[in-house]
Parts: structure tokens; sequence; C-alpha cells
């Protein structure tokens, strides 16, 4: 019988060991419910004060808000998320010994980078049915759900992906959550734009939407190469580190 091609083998193992990564985290999430409830509380607060705020908009102005409301609590949501994303391994100092197994390191990433997605979709889950209720304006999220749900996924896909990226270099830094919202922000900049800019052409029916959306897919693709590419680098560089940190301190004690 003859066997399948190195590269088909290699695709497999990734793939499965992403699946049992992201599966373990998911797990452990469901089993706490830290992250989930935090992040759903935080994005109905947000969801109600930016209602409040822009109730009285008049249908023309609309369009204008919405965008900025479902994206600006895409982002910070986000923010929250990555800040402890790694939090599991650097309390329990399980890093280094996940890099000494034998995981493909762009697993590592990939499912990590896949548990934010699910975070944020859940969020969007509750940010999108909210603004329909809420704005006459977001009515065409409703009208077609096929191109909204793409644009949310593509949307938090590009935050996630090079957000999982600085958060998994941060991850055993004194202050990180300080560092990464400050870091985050400008490199996420460009990924909500183009998510912002979709959105507006979605809300006001432009032919240009399919357009801007294929650009997001190419933001995406080119965010996910890049990322994964310097991963390894990132989270070995990083886990060395908090190993070299750790020796000094125990010879100086």
């Amino acid at each position: 019988m003859p066997q399948p091609p190195a590269a088909t083998t290699s695709l497999r193992s990734l793939a499965r060991q992403t699946w049992l990564l992201a599966r373990n985290d998911l797990r452990q999430e469901m089993r706490d419910f830290e992250l989930v409830a935090t992040a759903g509380f935080f994005t109905l607060v947000v969801l109600v004060m930016f209602g409040l705020s822009f109730s009285t908009l008049g249908r023309y102005a609309q369009p204008m808000a919405v965008p900025g409301i479902l994206w600006l609590a895409v982002a910070f949501v986000g923010s929250l998320t990555l800040t402890r994303i790694f939090d599991r391994e650097r309390e329990a100092d399980t890093l280094r010994a996940l890099l000494a197994a034998p995981v493909h390191r762009l697993a590592i990433y990939l499912a990590k980078a896949g548990v934010t997605l699910a975070v944020l979709l859940g969020c969007c889950a509750i940010l999108v049915p909210g603004l329909v209720l809420m704005f006459d304006a977001a009515a065409p999220f409703a009208e077609r759900p096929l191109a909204t749900f793409s644009l949310v996924f593509l949307g938090c896909a590009a935050y996630a992906t090079i957000g999982t990226l600085f958060a998994a270099g941060l991850s055993t830094s004194g202050g990180k959550n300080v560092l990464l919202s400050v870091i985050l922000y400008p490199l996420t900049s460009p990924a909500l734009m183009f998510a912002l800019v979709s959105t507006r052409t979605l809300l006001d029916g432009h032919p240009g939407f399919e357009g801007y959306l294929s650009q997001l897919v190419a933001l995406d693709i080119l965010q996910l190469v890049v990322s994964a590419w310097l991963f390894e680098s990132v989270l070995v560089g990083t886990a060395g580190g908090s190993s070299r940190r750790k020796r000094s301190a125990g010879r100086r004690t």
C-alpha cells in the first residue's frame, strides 16, 4: 500500500495537534467559565453604553456610528481576551514544557488564535443582534446574514492573528497587560479600519462591498503568514528569557 506524502502527513499532524490544544483550552474555559463570562458581560456593558449614547442619532447618522460601535467593542473584548490567553501557561509555568514536547510551534499559535477567534465570534453573536435591535440602520445585518457573518469572521480573524503573536511575546513579561494594550491597538488598526469601512459599505448597500471584503481576506492571509513565521522565534525567545531570569534570581538567593 503506498504511503501518503510527507507533506500530507505533516499537515494532518499539525491539524490534529491544533485541534487537541484548542479543545483542551476550550474545555478548561468551559469548566472555569471565567474568560467567557468576563468577555460576555463586558460586551453587554459596552453595547448598552454605546446604545444609550447614540440612541438619539438620526437615521442618516446611524450608518456612521454602528460600524464604530461594533469594531470598538471587538477591539476592547479582544484586548481583554489576549491578556489572558496565555495565563494558564504562565501561572503553571508550563510554557517550557509545552515547547519541549513534540508539538508543532505552529499548532500552538493556531490553537491560541482559534480560541481567541471563538471568544470574539461569541461576543459578536451578542453585539450584532443587539445593534439590529437598537438601530434601524443596522437592519442590513439581519437582511444579509451570510455577508454579515463573512465580514465579522474576517474582521475578528484579522484581529486574532496579529494579537496572538504579541500576546505570546508578552506572556511572561511584567506589566504585560499595559504593554499589550499599548502595542496591540496600533498594530490592529489596519485590520479594524478595513473592517469598519467594509461594514459601512454593507450598511449603505454599496456595490463595492465584495471588493472591500476581498481586501480583508488578503489582509487576513498576509497577517496569518507573517505571524505564523515569527511565532516560533517570539515564543522561544520569551520562554528562554523567562528561564534565564529565574536562574539568575535563584543564584542571587
